[in-house]
């Protein structure tokens, strides 16, 4: 016993137990090595994952669906990109140093192709003219027209004019034009937009699909039959049902001096 407690104790003297094993040398990616230009050589792992995070922040781009653009025209889809982090961290990790090495990229597609509105059926369709041609009118429907071009309803989701147009508001953009108030014609902010509505409901009505709110003017308008108009206020809304088996797309646009609103129906 004592031969034991004097091994314990020289051991313990000569520092077996008193040193700490030293630690491994950290992994660093080759020297020099750069990513599009930017430095990542001698870099651990975890600094290495901050660099390539940034440089993703910067590179990285959302898909863009095909769409109409305000002439009714099919504007291009674009194709989005995500950086792969992992995949050029091992690329980096096993580059010759003062090496370039390209970053991997996942291309993202966008969920609307041009090949998507190229299949796709016009279901219903109207257009009312542009009487009241004064500028600050003109400016308030094109601008309704453009909140609205290429609004996506999804089968079984309710159309609302108010949610997707907001509140008309000069620092929105919106001008004075004549609206209908109480029977009279006044000057006031977004006045115009019940052209388009008008002119969405139509649509809406010759594609078949249900109304859940609408609201006629105080007195007939120029631009539709009587009883086919669509007034709407803060407290007044034009809402209608994709009841439909798929998604619907609207085009809604100014073609000279013609509002034109179309709703397709998407292939599956």
């Amino acid at each position: 016993m004592k031969l034991i407690l004097v091994l314990i104790i020289s051991l313990a003297l000569n520092g077996c137990f008193a040193n700490q094993p030293a630690p491994k040398p950290l992994s660093v990616s080759p020297t020099g090595v750069t990513v599009e230009g930017v430095p990542v050589g001698g870099l651990t792992s975890d600094q290495l994952q901050v660099a390539l995070t940034e440089l993703a922040q910067r590179k990285n781009t959302f898909p863009q669906n095909a769409a109409f653009d305000l002439e009714g025209r099919v504007v291009p889809e674009k194709v989005g990109q995500m950086l792969d982090i992992q995949a050029t961290a091992d690329l980096v990790n096993a580059a010759l140093p003062h090496s370039e090495t390209p970053a991997i990229y996942q291309q993202i597609s966008p969920a609307i192709t041009g090949g998507t509105l190229a299949a796709a059926k016009r279901i219903g369709g109207y257009e009312t003219p542009i009487i009241d041609n004064h500028p600050d009118r003109v400016k308030n429907i094109a601008l309704t027209a453009s909140l609205l071009n290429n609004t996506i309803i999804d089968h079984g989701q309710e159309f609302s004019f108010n949610a997707l147009t907001g509140e008309p508001t000069v620092e929105r953009g919106f001008r004075r034009a004549g609206v209908l108030k109480n029977g009279q014609k006044v000057q006031d902010i977004g006045g115009g937009m019940c052209q388009v509505s008008s002119t969405i409901y139509n649509a809406a009505l010759e594609a078949g699909l249900k109304v859940t709110e609408r609201h006629p003017h105080s007195q007939p308008v120029s631009y539709v039959p009587e009883g086919r108009d669509a007034t709407t206020f803060t407290d007044k809304d034009l809402r209608f049902m994709n009841s439909t088996r798929q998604s619907l797309i609207l085009r809604v646009f100014i073609a000279g001096k013609t509002v034109k609103a179309d709703i397709w129906s998407l292939p599956q």
